[in-house]
């Protein structure tokens, strides 16, 4: 038995300009840390021998199948396709948090599915392979809209500026930051769950915008992700660092980003309750909201937004990793 495990992410700054029709003509970079919440991926032996089956999964749905072309759920069809496993196996799927809420869970499922076999095969594989099989298996293979970052911050972990060229490359520089300064950037974020999921390559499909000016703006949120960068390894007061966020915010806004207008409504009720600023993680029209703010305006933080309380979280996380593995 393999069990594997990969983090969420909280996208900072630069989010959009990871998608390869950007950068590969402008160049992005993507500020974004990992949070100790989890998704969880078991492979281990399946005794077909005794079922009239010769696969069982188990996610938001079973499966039971004799071939993998039966398999309904996309992306595990295509890893086990991938890897040759046709038959004999048995994998669940767990999570801390839930999908299609803007924190990358499903790269993270695939990233710690792709670990999961690769150990069950005896293979090791490192985070940069991890993430590039991760991308290939869902750009490339499934053609799902979406940027490059939440498979490198998946199998990676940390908290990091991630670079990428026009050359189709990318380059991953995790930030040295004190324990202190973590636990001051921890101190200052608060999640809003707005309760509304969706799948981010379904938004995405829906947008209209103007090329040319999302463009431009794109650049610009690529230099806002180097501004937060140089800002979090400073001793500048974390809680300027949502300045940048909003400006972030405003400028997705003009590159025609959807949001909802409950939502802006939960995002300004949050500004003059305290915050310094904010995002929507996430592409857009769900999710959760991240605030930044001084501690001592949480509370009333908490009591301006009408749905769930906001929750504290930890960044940092460590990428990928098997936890636990036995023959």
């Amino acid at each position: 038995m393999i069990i594997s495990r990969a983090p969420v992410r909280i996208s900072f700054l630069g989010g959009g300009s990871d998608f390869a029709e950007h950068f590969r003509t402008h160049g992005g970079a993507v500020l974004a840390t990992a949070v100790h919440q989890f998704a969880y991926v078991t492979v281990q032996p399946f005794q077909q021998q005794f079922f009239d089956h010769k696969i069982r999964l188990a996610y938001r749905r079973a499966e039971a199948v004799s071939s993998t072309a039966d398999i309904q759920h996309p992306a595990i069809r295509a890893a086990l396709q991938k890897l040759g496993l046709e038959e004999g196996v048995e994998l669940h799927v767990m999570a801390d948090m839930p999908a299609r809420t803007g924190l990358g869970s499903s790269s993270s499922f695939v990233v710690a599915m792709l670990q999961a076999l690769h150990g069950y095969q005896g293979r090791f594989r490192t985070a940069r392979e991890l993430a590039d099989e991760a991308i290939e298996l869902e750009r490339h293979i499934l053609a799902e809209a979406g940027g490059w970052q939440d498979q490198i911050i998946a199998a990676s972990g940390g908290t990091s500026l991630i670079r990428f060229s026009r050359s189709g490359d990318y380059e991953v520089t995790p930030l040295p930051l004190a324990h202190e300064r973590v636990r001051e950037l921890e101190s200052h974020m608060l999640l809003a769950y707005t309760e509304i999921q969706r799948d981010s390559f379904t938004v995405l499909s829906r947008k209209v915008e103007n090329p040319a000016q999302k463009a431009r703006i794109l650049c610009q949120l690529t230099e806002l992700a180097g501004r937060g960068t140089e800002f979090l390894c400073s001793d500048r007061p974390i809680a300027q660092f949502g300045a940048l966020l909003h400006e972030g915010w405003e400028l997705k806004k003009r590159a025609g980003t959807v949001t909802l207008p409950e939502i802006d409504a939960w995002y300004e009720a949050g500004l003059r309750a305290g915050a310094t600023g904010g995002k929507l993680l996430g592409a857009g029209q769900g999710g959760f909201l991240l605030f930044i703010a001084e501690p001592r305006f949480h509370d009333a933080i908490c009591r301006a937004l009408p749905k769930q309380p906001p929750v504290r979280v930890r960044i940092n996380a460590p990428g990928a990793q098997i936890i636990f593995a036995q023959r």
